[in-house]
């Protein structure tokens, strides 16, 4: 599924939209947030799903910026491994916690349950 969504529609809006000459970063995250919407309605079209395939776009958006930050401090971060490790330890967490969450957009059948549960997850209910 993924190689398919990569060839067929990634690639081909990405070098629409550079032709397009749409900035970087606006091109990162129209092509992943419509990418994973798009992977999101493959597994059932509801709106519990178009939510985990906005929820992942964002977040493989979030780790695309994450990353282009981090690339030019690299050498910097080598030379620190305590600070490496640390940062490491810290996204991979983040990453996590991220993932778990928006799994439950994928399991809950309608939205209100999946509000709910991420209420109580919260505090907030």
């Amino acid at each position: 599924l993924t190689q398919w969504f990569r060839a067929y529609f990634f690639n081909p809006l990405t070098r629409w939209l550079r032709g397009r000459k749409t900035p970087v970063g606006w091109t990162i995250l129209i092509t992943q947030l419509s990418t994973m919407v798009l992977i999101g309605l493959w597994h059932g079209v509801t709106l519990n799903f178009v939510i985990w395939g906005l929820w992942h776009g964002l977040g493989l958006f979030a780790h695309n910026r994450w990353s282009e930050w981090l690339r030019p401090r690299q050498d910097w971060l080598d030379e620190r491994p305590r600070l490496h490790g640390a940062v490491t330890a810290v996204s991979t967490l983040f990453t996590f916690i991220y993932v778990a969450l928006g799994w439950v957009w994928f399991a809950l059948p309608d939205g209100p349950l999946a509000w709910r549960v991420l209420g109580v997850l919260f505090g907030a209910a």
